[in-house]
């Protein structure tokens, strides 16, 4: 077989860190940027230490630039406005990155609240229970927003009531930065992991033709031995966790949560967390925060339309929502990625009703198992909380749990028609079922009008199927397809 020159270049590469590629060489240190720090250079021996020197190094300096908590920081100086406008390539570089963030959450991500999160910070110490007046936040928060800030102008002016609160982003900018210095500095590595506070930049790989192996914590249980709800195989690539119950204002006995609503000045409640996937970790660490606020349908909206990025959003009660592309991030026992599985498309109808007093009906899809265990959420329409109980068999597997998070992805209710929908064959997580029975489960209700539930069983098992069924009033036609490997 003839080859070209690009793959003989690829051959010898790979051969030549084969010949010297070693047992990865792991540091770690506490308190870096206040919490633990590790990294793992593979394939360069020599200048291991070398590059761990040039991270840390460079993490302390960004630390002088960035840090919200020194009061000599460089961006502190220009919080307090002693500053001529000429503002170091960093600090401009992240305040850029802040208001980019910004426009593209339409409001959801902000660096402008360091004054409302001293409001917070200094109710939560005072010892009292006595809460920020809710109304003058409002005003205050949307008042910051409606303020003029060009990061791109010649000299930087600050006005004198914004207050930059940047850490949503810094420690992804710092992971960037630290990234380079470190590859930089170890010329011959062929892969390296920089980890600060769970937060991390993936480069090359741990030793040829394998991922890192990445565990997700899940967010109900954030323990240091809990169990991971995910394992992603990545190669250079960066990730950020945004959550929620550690970290925060405990005023009187309630907790709050330390993200505000950028709209409200006021933290946010029953909020998601959010594991997000992207090419740089500034990028990560914004949007794993925007995706705390946002609607999680919106969310979602947000990360499909970012080319190289994913995310897992989980509700506070543990509903899960994946990205289309999230399970290809999924690794198999072997580490790699998991392959495609089986797809199943579905049509359903929503039959016409005569009547004047006619109301679209409020519905839901999903999928489970045969003893009635659900594990993939299809489809929810209605956004009145009234109604939605009156599906008590999705209320009881799905809404019961975790409302805020039903109310995130729930759609609007739709007219009478022919509608479809596909399924991925993989569960709330993104992770890939087995082959073998599970049930289509579909359940309606309507104002003034009735209730009615389908289940429909059908096999995985890599063969075309066909199954249709038919309901009697509130739902009309459902067909469902199954065909192995492609939509069919």
């Amino acid at each position: 077989m003839k080859c070209g020159w690009k793959a003989a270049l690829w051959l010898v590469a790979a051969c030549a860190w084969s010949a010297q590629a070693t047992t990865p060489q792991r540091y770690q240190r506490e308190d870096v940027l206040g919490t633990s720090f590790e990294m793992i250079v593979a394939g360069d021996d020599a200048h291991a230490g070398a590059a761990v020197d040039a991270a840390l190094a460079e993490i302390q300096r960004l630390e002088a630039v960035l840090s919200t908590w020194r009061s000599d920081s460089e961006l502190a100086h220009f919080n307090r406005g002693r500053s001529d406008g000429q503002v170091s390539a960093d600090l401009r570089a992240v305040l850029a990155a802040c208001e980019h963030w910004r426009e593209a959450s339409e409001g959801a991500f902000s660096c402008r609240l360091g004054g409302l999160q001293n409001i917070w910070r200094n109710a939560a110490d005072s010892g009292l229970s006595e809460l920020p007046d809710r109304i003058a936040l409002r005003q205050r928060a949307r008042a910051i927003a409606r303020i003029e800030f060009d990061a791109s102008a010649e000299a930087l002016a600050q006005p004198p009531e914004l207050q930059w609160q940047v850490d949503g982003l810094a420690k992804g900018y710092i992971l960037d930065q630290a990234m380079q210095r470190a590859r930089a500095a170890a010329p011959q590595a062929g892969g390296i992991k920089l980890d600060i506070g769970g937060d991390a930049i993936h480069w090359g790989e741990p030793a040829p033709g394998q991922a890192w192996r990445v565990a997700i914590a899940d967010p109900a249980a954030p323990r240091d031995n809990g169990p991971a709800i995910a394992t992603l195989a990545l190669r250079s690539q960066a990730l950020a966790a945004s959550g929620h119950r550690s970290r925060g204002y405990r005023i009187g006995r309630r907790h709050y949560s330390h993200i505000l609503d950028p709209s409200e000045g006021w933290p946010v409640a029953y909020a998601p967390s959010a594991t997000v996937v992207a090419a740089d970790a500034a990028s990560a660490d914004a949007l794993a925060t925007a995706l705390s606020v946002m609607p999680i349908r919106d969310g979602l909206a947000l990360v499909e339309s970012l080319p190289g990025t994913e995310a897992l959003i989980v509700g506070e009660r543990g509903v899960a929502f994946a990205s289309s592309g999230w399970h290809a991030l999924l690794a198999t026992d072997g580490g790699e990625p998991a392959t495609e599985p089986e797809r199943l498309a579905i049509d359903y109808e929503i039959p016409a009703q005569a009547g004047e007093r006619y109301r679209r009906p409020y519905l839901a899809l999903w999928i489970a198992t045969p003893d009635g265990e659900p594990v993939r959420q299809l489809l929810v329409l209605g956004d009145r909380s009234r109604w939605l109980h009156e599906l008590p068999q999705w209320w009881r597997h799905y809404g019961r749990d975790d409302e805020a998070a039903v109310h995130g992805i729930a759609r609007p209710t739709r007219a009478p028609g022919q509608y479809s929908l596909g399924w991925d064959g993989r569960d709330d997580f993104g992770r890939a079922l087995p082959r073998g029975d599970y049930l289509l489960q579909v359940e309606a209700a309507r104002e003034h009008g009735g209730h009615e539930r389908l289940s429909l069983p059908f096999r995985l098992d890599g063969t075309a199927v066909l199954q249709q069924t038919q309901g009697r009033r509130e739902v009309g036609r459902i067909e469902l397809r199954t065909a192995p490997g492609a939509w069919p």
